[in-house]
């Protein structure tokens, strides 16, 4: 759990996702050549994310904590355009302190398209400062990595 996206030999290799979704390309996700837009790729992820978070606890973002983003990277592999039908993996690299490092998988059709990797900080939503992930939602994540692969 504690491996970082550069020591994963193979980030397409399904087992490092423990939570996956499903999505479609939309005609805005386009850009003027027909390929689907960085952005919205990243913004697949960041769905991705959210759904995870939820996973985890069905009040967020409702409650008094929440995980925001601090850094993001995505490599991208393959052209992607309309239509496709997506699946989205999220898998846990690295629980910090206050931190937590998650990586996300991007197929369409079978096919590996972008991969990626972010850290999200755990603030207090009141004073919008760092806390510490605490044993409850660290056991919360753990279940979700000793549950069977979901996809």
């Amino acid at each position: 759990m504690t491996e970082d996206m550069t020591t994963i030999t193979d980030p397409f290799d399904r087992k490092h996702y423990h939570h996956w979704i499903e999505d479609r390309v939309r005609f805005s996700d386009l850009d003027p050549l027909g390929h689907v837009n960085n952005n919205a790729i990243s913004q697949y992820f960041e769905n991705a994310r959210a759904l995870f978070y939820m996973r985890l606890t069905p009040l967020w973002p409702r409650g008094d904590k929440l995980f925001v983003l601090a850094r993001v990277e995505v490599n991208y592999r393959h052209e992607l355009h309309m239509p496709a039908h997506l699946k989205i993996g999220t898998g846990v690299r690295k629980i910090g302190t206050t931190s937590l490092t998650l990586t996300n998988v991007l197929y369409s059709d079978r096919v590996g398209i972008a991969y990626g990797q972010s850290v999200s900080v755990l603030i207090d939503k009141k004073k919008r400062r760092p806390v510490p992930i605490d044993d409850e939602l660290r056991s919360l994540i753990q279940d979700i990595l000793d549950t069977p692969n979901d996809e």
